[in-house]
């Protein structure tokens, strides 16, 4: 009898066994499938972002055992309901297929945080639809009929893979797109992602390792008139690295009609096929933090056009801020140790303010340069607060240019001192941009070497510039564009040549000329124009004998 006791206790223990690691998971299963869309349209629309929405699946998968539960889901469709405020973000978001594995039920309901071993992701789709950004309120206290939803306190996954992942936000007044992701692929580990984090200003998330691409993203900014794009951008946390293949600022609207919807002097911007890689960054830094850390920051190949039309009243109330104030005002933390460019072109076209049918133009080629020290950061600005620019270049495919700048960040008077060299210039190469806006051209003449050392601030700026030059001869065309000169202007150039401007410096005695610098910033004016300002008033000094008691006076009388 005993022996047959202990033979019914075992086959009951057994019984009870099999039933908890089989039967068990067995009835969960049941129940999960039964009840399936209603559970896992429940985990999406619990969450602040997707409260409001319903969920439609294709099919869905829901296998549980004591590691954690398989879910798979098939052409999925989120999408808000009829009744939706439109004060709120409106989202509809379609995939293909969701797998995820390892969920903790027991993390979920106790501890409302969600916790995968893996979490796989394909051709998901996501539309947002909203108001004005600036008038978006997600926390105002208006009044919601649906109840609102709660975030998880966390949501961990060991193993993340999305593949053909695209993003797109539009403006629900005029259906026109604010930003697009398309073609993001990620791999990562360990992925956390925080109620802290969704609260903190600067944090995004916390990731082991990811890696991944994204093959197009867009930003419309400017009431839409511009386009900001990125093709091919690669990333690395292992490789601590970002690679951006082409970036481009695309204006939408053409030179002179975009000029015409401001009632005031504006540029018109463009920026083609540029290269940007970010080497040694520190990947942890931003996710944590919001802080972009790198040791160099590469851009190659990069075209820049700007146009400006004079005949625009001018802002007189814009005050374009000095390069001190550019850094700081850079909304993120942000510490480069180098930037380096290569192979930049930069050009600017200017329409001037009379009767000349054609816009001028300068521009730079061939342009390579260094910036040390790029950082708004405090504590970095304590170790070292100058950022220095060391570049060179041809102006008009000809000329070659050298230029050292170095800022001093820290200055409240935006202290900066220039130092540099144009050779071998011919005069007639800028024409280009003297005649339309001066009336005047070169007609001959090379300048063998223009060198200038400037100090300047915020407020005013002065020097010496030594320019030599040989065989210098100008015309004065006036109001003639296209004709011969008349006799007027060739008595004039002929005096302003013999009289005026010295044709050669060193003269025949090997007298050398200096010029000074000096010049009051007009500060509706940006910081290239007041470079190239000083830089002029040491040339025209050099021509015509300006002293800087002089100049200064004149500014004095002309405010």
């Amino acid at each position: 009898m005993k022996f047959k006791g202990v033979f019914i206790f075992l086959a009951i223990a057994i019984m009870v066994v099999v039933f908890i690691f089989r039967g068990i998971p067995y009835f969960v299963n049941l129940y999960l499938n039964s009840h399936a869309d209603e559970i896992v349209g429940d985990l999406i629309t619990r969450t602040n972002d997707f409260s409001g929405h319903k969920v439609k699946f294709g099919k869905v998968d829901l296998d549980y055992d004591y590691r954690g539960t398989y879910l798979e889901l098939d052409s999925v469709a989120i999408f808000p309901d009829e009744d939706f405020p439109d004060s709120r973000v409106k989202i509809q978001l379609l995939a293909d297929r969701i797998l995820l594995s390892g969920l903790k039920w027991k993390d979920l309901f106790v501890d409302n945080t969600v916790i995968l071993d893996s979490a796989e992701l394909s051709n998901v789709n996501i539309e947002s639809l909203s108001p004005s950004l600036d008038s978006l309120n997600l926390k105002s206290n208006e009044e919601i009929k649906r109840k609102k939803g709660k975030d998880y306190q966390a949501i961990r996954v060991n193993h993340v893979q999305l593949k053909n992942f695209s993003i797109e936000n539009k403006d629900v007044d005029i259906d026109s797109s604010r930003f697009q992701i398309e073609g993001l692929s990620v791999i990562a580990h360990k992925f956390i992602l925080t109620s802290e984090d969704l609260e903190a200003p600067n944090a995004l998330f916390d990731v082991e390792t990811v890696e991944g691409e994204i093959k197009h993203t867009s930003i419309h900014f400017n009431q839409y008139r511009n386009e900001l794009n990125a093709e091919d951008l690669v990333f690395s946390k292992e490789k601590r690295s970002l690679s951006i293949a082409h970036v481009s600022l695309d204006n939408k609207l053409s030179k002179y009609k975009y000029i015409q919807e401001f009632p005031k002097e504006i540029d018109w911007v463009e920026l083609e096929q540029a290269g940007l890689e970010l080497t040694n960054m520190n990947y942890d830094a931003f996710f944590r933090k919001g802080i972009i850390e790198s040791e160099k920051l590469l851009a190659r190949d990069f075209r820049i056009m700007v146009f400006r039309d004079k005949r625009k009243p001018d802002n007189t109330l814009k005050r374009p801020k000095m390069i001190h104030q550019i850094i700081g005002g850079i909304p993120k933390p942000i510490h480069v140790d180098m930037l380096q460019l290569e192979n930049g072109y930069v050009e600017y076209m200017e329409r001037p303010d009379n009767e000349s049918p054609m816009a001028g133009k300068i521009y730079f080629n061939d342009i390579n340069a260094e910036i040390i020290n790029i950082t708004n950061i405090p504590e970095m600005l304590e170790m070292h607060n100058e950022m220095r620019l060391r570049a060179d270049a041809q102006i008009m495919g000809k000329g070659q240019v050298d230029l050292n700048v170095v800022y001093y960040l820290q200055d409240s008077t935006g202290r900066f001192t220039m130092k540099g060299n144009v050779r071998d210039l011919p005069a007639s190469a800028m024409n280009e941009m003297l005649r339309p806006a001066t009336q005047v051209e070169a007609r001959t003449g090379v300048i063998d070497d223009l060198a200038f050392n400037i100090k300047g601030d915020d407020i005013e700026g002065s020097g010496e510039v030594v320019m030599k030059y040989h065989d210098l001869a100008i015309d004065i065309r006036g109001k003639s564009f296209g004709k011969p000169q008349n006799i007027f202007q060739k008595i004039g150039s002929f005096l302003t040549n013999k009289l005026v401007i010295p044709s050669d410096n060193p003269n025949k005695k090997g007298q050398l000329k200096k010029g000074e610098v000096y010049f009051k910033r007009d500060q509706s004016k940006f910081i290239f124009n007041y470079w190239w300002k000083l830089i002029l008033s040491g040339m025209r000094s050099t021509l015509t004998g300006e002293d800087e008691e002089k100049m200064r006076r004149k500014a004095d009388r002309e405010e």
